[in-house]
Protein backbone atom coordinates (compact mmCIF):
# COMPACT_ATOMS: atom_id res chain seq x y z
CA UNK A 1 0.00 0.00 0.00
CA UNK A 2 2.91 2.44 1.69
CA UNK A 3 4.57 1.48 -2.65
CA UNK A 4 1.44 2.32 -4.25
CA UNK A 5 0.76 5.87 -2.55
CA UNK A 6 4.93 6.28 -3.31
CA UNK A 7 4.11 5.61 -7.11
CA UNK A 8 0.93 7.73 -6.98
CA UNK A 9 2.73 10.53 -5.56
CA UNK A 10 5.16 10.40 -8.03
CA UNK A 11 2.90 10.61 -11.27
CA UNK A 12 0.72 12.94 -9.82
CA UNK A 13 0.66 16.48 -11.24
CA UNK A 14 3.52 19.10 -9.81
CA UNK A 15 2.47 22.00 -8.58
CA UNK A 16 4.29 23.44 -11.71
CA UNK A 17 2.13 20.96 -14.18
CA UNK A 18 -1.08 22.46 -12.19
CA UNK A 19 -0.02 25.69 -12.90
CA UNK A 20 0.51 24.83 -15.98
CA UNK A 21 -3.09 23.55 -16.72
CA UNK A 22 -3.87 26.40 -15.64
CA UNK A 23 -2.12 28.78 -18.10
CA UNK A 24 -3.84 26.92 -20.43
CA UNK A 25 -7.24 27.65 -19.25
CA UNK A 26 -6.61 30.98 -18.86
CA UNK A 27 -4.98 31.94 -22.36
CA UNK A 28 -7.90 30.10 -23.96
CA UNK A 29 -10.14 32.73 -22.10
CA UNK A 30 -7.94 35.37 -23.37
CA UNK A 31 -7.79 34.05 -27.13
CA UNK A 32 -11.53 33.73 -27.03
CA UNK A 33 -11.59 37.66 -25.65
CA UNK A 34 -9.84 39.14 -27.67
CA UNK A 35 -11.29 37.51 -30.83
CA UNK A 36 -15.54 38.62 -29.63
CA UNK A 37 -14.09 42.08 -29.52
CA UNK A 38 -11.51 42.86 -31.80
CA UNK A 39 -12.78 39.85 -34.94
CA UNK A 40 -9.52 37.93 -35.03
CA UNK A 41 -6.71 38.19 -37.59
CA UNK A 42 -8.54 37.13 -40.61
CA UNK A 43 -10.89 39.95 -39.80
CA UNK A 44 -9.36 42.91 -38.27
CA UNK A 45 -6.00 42.94 -40.22
CA UNK A 46 -4.94 41.04 -43.20
CA UNK A 47 -1.61 42.28 -43.27
CA UNK A 48 0.97 39.75 -43.92
CA UNK A 49 2.69 40.63 -40.20
CA UNK A 50 -0.58 39.32 -38.67
CA UNK A 51 -0.67 36.37 -40.47
CA UNK A 52 3.01 35.69 -39.29
CA UNK A 53 2.27 36.26 -36.13
CA UNK A 54 -0.37 33.37 -35.90
CA UNK A 55 1.36 31.10 -37.97
CA UNK A 56 -0.13 31.51 -41.25
CA UNK A 57 1.36 29.35 -43.93
CA UNK A 58 -0.67 30.16 -47.51
CA UNK A 59 1.90 29.55 -50.29
CA UNK A 60 1.91 25.52 -50.67
CA UNK A 61 0.77 23.44 -53.60
CA UNK A 62 1.48 19.68 -55.02
CA UNK A 63 -0.27 17.00 -54.21
CA UNK A 64 0.08 16.63 -51.16
CA UNK A 65 -2.23 19.66 -50.61
CA UNK A 66 -5.18 19.27 -53.44
CA UNK A 67 -7.65 18.16 -51.07
CA UNK A 68 -9.40 21.44 -51.25
CA UNK A 69 -8.51 21.98 -54.84
CA UNK A 70 -9.95 20.24 -58.34
CA UNK A 71 -6.40 20.72 -59.26
CA UNK A 72 -4.26 17.94 -58.16
CA UNK A 73 -0.64 20.43 -58.68
CA UNK A 74 -2.33 23.52 -56.87
CA UNK A 75 -3.15 23.77 -53.45
CA UNK A 76 -5.79 24.86 -50.66
CA UNK A 77 -6.81 28.73 -51.70
CA UNK A 78 -5.36 31.27 -49.56
CA UNK A 79 -8.24 31.49 -47.62
CA UNK A 80 -7.40 28.46 -46.06
CA UNK A 81 -3.69 28.46 -44.26
CA UNK A 82 -1.89 25.43 -43.48
CA UNK A 83 -0.61 23.55 -39.83
CA UNK A 84 1.48 21.10 -39.74
CA UNK A 85 1.93 19.66 -36.00
CA UNK A 86 2.74 15.93 -37.06
CA UNK A 87 3.13 13.43 -39.36
CA UNK A 88 -0.74 12.94 -38.88
CA UNK A 89 -2.16 16.09 -38.12
CA UNK A 90 -1.66 18.80 -41.02
CA UNK A 91 -4.79 20.84 -41.22
CA UNK A 92 -5.77 23.40 -43.90
CA UNK A 93 -8.14 25.79 -41.63
CA UNK A 94 -10.28 28.17 -43.21
CA UNK A 95 -10.21 31.72 -42.11
CA UNK A 96 -13.17 32.49 -40.85
CA UNK A 97 -12.09 29.45 -37.85
CA UNK A 98 -10.08 31.97 -36.57
CA UNK A 99 -6.75 29.94 -36.95
CA UNK A 100 -3.68 31.09 -34.69
CA UNK A 101 -0.76 29.22 -33.49
CA UNK A 102 3.33 30.55 -32.77
CA UNK A 103 4.48 32.64 -34.90
CA UNK A 104 6.69 32.05 -37.70
CA UNK A 105 9.51 34.27 -39.29
CA UNK A 106 8.30 33.77 -42.54
CA UNK A 107 6.81 31.22 -44.72
CA UNK A 108 8.83 28.59 -46.29
CA UNK A 109 9.65 29.93 -50.12
CA UNK A 110 8.70 26.79 -51.35
CA UNK A 111 6.03 25.10 -50.22
CA UNK A 112 5.56 21.80 -52.15
CA UNK A 113 5.05 18.66 -49.69
CA UNK A 114 4.41 18.22 -45.84
CA UNK A 115 8.63 18.69 -45.15
CA UNK A 116 8.98 22.08 -46.06
CA UNK A 117 6.15 23.50 -43.63
CA UNK A 118 7.29 24.08 -40.31
CA UNK A 119 5.88 22.76 -36.99
CA UNK A 120 3.48 24.05 -34.92
CA UNK A 121 3.40 23.37 -31.47
CA UNK A 122 -0.41 24.17 -30.88
CA UNK A 123 -3.28 25.46 -32.49
CA UNK A 124 -6.13 27.68 -31.56
CA UNK A 125 -9.48 27.97 -33.83
CA UNK A 126 -13.21 28.66 -33.15
CA UNK A 127 -16.71 26.77 -34.42
CA UNK A 128 -19.51 28.50 -34.18
CA UNK A 129 -22.72 26.14 -33.74
CA UNK A 130 -26.33 26.57 -32.69
CA UNK A 131 -26.81 24.51 -29.82
CA UNK A 132 -28.70 26.86 -27.90
CA UNK A 133 -31.40 27.62 -30.14
CA UNK A 134 -33.93 30.62 -29.80
CA UNK A 135 -32.14 32.68 -26.96
CA UNK A 136 -32.82 36.27 -25.61
CA UNK A 137 -29.89 38.25 -26.57
CA UNK A 138 -30.10 40.27 -23.41
CA UNK A 139 -29.46 37.06 -21.34
CA UNK A 140 -25.40 37.83 -22.60
CA UNK A 141 -23.93 40.50 -20.88
CA UNK A 142 -21.74 43.18 -21.97
CA UNK A 143 -18.18 44.52 -20.40
CA UNK A 144 -16.95 47.94 -21.91
CA UNK A 145 -20.33 48.04 -23.90
CA UNK A 146 -19.57 44.88 -25.56
CA UNK A 147 -20.88 41.79 -25.58
CA UNK A 148 -18.60 39.44 -23.25
CA UNK A 149 -19.10 36.29 -25.17
CA UNK A 150 -20.94 35.01 -28.40
CA UNK A 151 -23.45 31.84 -27.56
CA UNK A 152 -22.38 28.38 -28.80
CA UNK A 153 -19.24 29.81 -30.36
CA UNK A 154 -16.08 27.01 -29.19
CA UNK A 155 -12.66 28.32 -28.46
CA UNK A 156 -10.44 25.22 -29.41
CA UNK A 157 -6.80 24.64 -28.74
CA UNK A 158 -5.15 21.30 -29.30
CA UNK A 159 -1.53 20.47 -28.85
CA UNK A 160 0.36 17.03 -28.84
CA UNK A 161 1.21 15.16 -25.98
CA UNK A 162 4.62 15.06 -24.84
CA UNK A 163 6.00 11.49 -24.30
CA UNK A 164 4.99 9.82 -20.95
CA UNK A 165 8.09 9.48 -18.47
CA UNK A 166 5.70 7.31 -16.07
CA UNK A 167 6.49 3.86 -16.08
CA UNK A 168 3.11 1.71 -16.68
CA UNK A 169 2.59 0.81 -13.06
CA UNK A 170 2.65 5.24 -11.96
CA UNK A 171 0.78 5.36 -14.98
CA UNK A 172 -2.08 2.70 -14.10
CA UNK A 173 -2.10 4.75 -10.69
CA UNK A 174 -2.76 7.97 -12.35
CA UNK A 175 -5.54 6.40 -14.42
CA UNK A 176 -7.45 5.35 -11.88
CA UNK A 177 -7.13 8.44 -9.66
CA UNK A 178 -8.40 10.10 -12.52
CA UNK A 179 -11.24 7.16 -12.90
CA UNK A 180 -12.05 7.61 -9.32
CA UNK A 181 -12.54 11.60 -9.57
CA UNK A 182 -14.53 11.76 -12.77
CA UNK A 183 -16.77 8.79 -11.96
CA UNK A 184 -17.00 6.72 -8.52
CA UNK A 185 -16.36 9.60 -6.48
CA UNK A 186 -19.73 12.02 -8.38
CA UNK A 187 -22.70 12.65 -5.97
CA UNK A 188 -25.44 12.70 -7.68
CA UNK A 189 -24.19 10.97 -11.19
CA UNK A 190 -27.42 10.97 -14.12
CA UNK A 191 -26.94 10.70 -17.44
CA UNK A 192 -27.70 13.86 -19.57
CA UNK A 193 -27.33 13.71 -23.47
CA UNK A 194 -25.07 10.57 -23.39
CA UNK A 195 -22.48 11.77 -20.99
CA UNK A 196 -22.44 11.01 -17.18
CA UNK A 197 -22.80 14.18 -15.32
CA UNK A 198 -22.35 14.36 -11.54
CA UNK A 199 -21.46 16.65 -8.31
CA UNK A 200 -17.58 16.53 -7.30
CA UNK A 201 -17.61 14.53 -3.98
CA UNK A 202 -15.12 16.69 -2.14
CA UNK A 203 -16.43 20.00 -1.08
CA UNK A 204 -13.60 21.96 -1.55
CA UNK A 205 -12.34 21.04 -5.15
CA UNK A 206 -15.86 21.39 -6.62
CA UNK A 207 -16.06 25.27 -5.28
CA UNK A 208 -12.68 25.09 -7.10
CA UNK A 209 -14.47 23.84 -10.63
CA UNK A 210 -17.94 24.96 -9.97
CA UNK A 211 -20.51 23.32 -11.25
CA UNK A 212 -20.65 19.62 -12.78
CA UNK A 213 -18.37 17.22 -14.21
CA UNK A 214 -19.17 15.12 -17.20
CA UNK A 215 -17.50 12.56 -19.01
CA UNK A 216 -17.91 9.83 -21.99
CA UNK A 217 -17.30 9.09 -24.89
CA UNK A 218 -17.67 10.56 -28.58
CA UNK A 219 -19.33 6.72 -29.82
CA UNK A 220 -19.10 3.15 -28.74
CA UNK A 221 -16.52 2.56 -30.82
CA UNK A 222 -13.57 5.53 -29.68
CA UNK A 223 -11.44 4.65 -27.12
CA UNK A 224 -11.68 8.52 -25.62
CA UNK A 225 -12.87 9.94 -23.05
CA UNK A 226 -13.95 13.15 -23.41
CA UNK A 227 -14.24 15.38 -19.93
CA UNK A 228 -15.28 18.79 -19.42
CA UNK A 229 -16.62 21.10 -16.34
CA UNK A 230 -19.59 23.48 -15.40
CA UNK A 231 -19.49 26.79 -14.16
CA UNK A 232 -22.87 28.93 -14.01
CA UNK A 233 -23.10 32.53 -12.86
CA UNK A 234 -26.00 34.88 -11.56
CA UNK A 235 -25.25 37.52 -14.47
CA UNK A 236 -26.56 34.61 -16.77
CA UNK A 237 -28.51 31.66 -17.88
CA UNK A 238 -25.70 30.41 -19.55
CA UNK A 239 -23.12 27.52 -19.04
CA UNK A 240 -19.57 27.92 -19.22
CA UNK A 241 -18.42 24.19 -20.19
CA UNK A 242 -14.44 23.99 -20.13
CA UNK A 243 -13.24 20.62 -21.67
CA UNK A 244 -9.45 19.67 -20.62
CA UNK A 245 -8.20 15.78 -22.03
CA UNK A 246 -6.42 13.91 -24.11
CA UNK A 247 -6.69 11.78 -26.47
CA UNK A 248 -4.52 8.86 -28.74
CA UNK A 249 -5.82 10.28 -31.95
CA UNK A 250 -3.37 11.62 -34.41
CA UNK A 251 -0.33 9.99 -32.32
CA UNK A 252 -1.40 11.27 -29.42
CA UNK A 253 -2.81 14.91 -29.04
CA UNK A 254 -3.97 17.12 -25.57
CA UNK A 255 -7.60 18.69 -26.37
CA UNK A 256 -9.27 21.71 -24.78
CA UNK A 257 -12.21 24.16 -25.64
CA UNK A 258 -14.55 26.05 -23.95
CA UNK A 259 -17.86 27.49 -24.89
CA UNK A 260 -21.41 29.10 -23.57
CA UNK A 261 -24.03 27.56 -24.09
CA UNK A 262 -27.93 26.89 -22.59
CA UNK A 263 -28.18 23.33 -23.11
CA UNK A 264 -25.84 20.95 -21.26
CA UNK A 265 -27.34 18.13 -23.23
CA UNK A 266 -25.72 19.18 -26.29
CA UNK A 267 -21.88 19.21 -24.64
CA UNK A 268 -20.76 15.35 -26.25
CA UNK A 269 -22.63 17.31 -29.78
CA UNK A 270 -19.99 19.86 -28.80
CA UNK A 271 -17.28 18.00 -29.06
CA UNK A 272 -18.17 15.94 -31.90
CA UNK A 273 -18.32 19.20 -34.18
CA UNK A 274 -14.68 19.66 -33.01
CA UNK A 275 -13.54 16.41 -34.07
CA UNK A 276 -15.24 16.26 -37.54
CA UNK A 277 -13.74 19.78 -38.55
CA UNK A 278 -10.21 18.35 -37.74
CA UNK A 279 -11.07 15.11 -39.48
CA UNK A 280 -12.81 17.52 -42.49
CA UNK A 281 -9.45 19.70 -42.38
CA UNK A 282 -6.64 17.22 -42.22
CA UNK A 283 -4.65 16.68 -45.05
CA UNK A 284 -3.42 12.97 -44.14
CA UNK A 285 -5.47 10.15 -44.03
CA UNK A 286 -5.35 8.83 -39.89
CA UNK A 287 -4.03 5.48 -39.14
CA UNK A 288 -5.95 3.80 -37.16
CA UNK A 289 -6.27 4.06 -33.58
CA UNK A 290 -5.22 1.29 -31.19
CA UNK A 291 -8.70 0.25 -29.74
CA UNK A 292 -10.70 1.15 -32.30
Amino acid sequence: MEQGSRALSRAMPTWREKVSVGVIAVAILLFAGWYWRYGGPGDSDPKKETQLANGWVTNCSGPEFSKFSPNRNAGPDPARPVFRLNDQLMLAVPTKNMPSAGRIDDEPRACRTSADLPNVPYLYFVIQGDWSGVYNPDDVPLSGGKKRFRPDAVTVRIELEPPSTLSADDQREIDRSVSKVWHEDLRDPHEIGGLTCGKMADAVRSLTLGGMLCSGHRSPSDPDEMRFHTHSYTMTPFLLLQADYGSSHYGGIHVYWQVWTLDLAHGRDIDQAIWKSLTEWNLVSEPPTPGQ
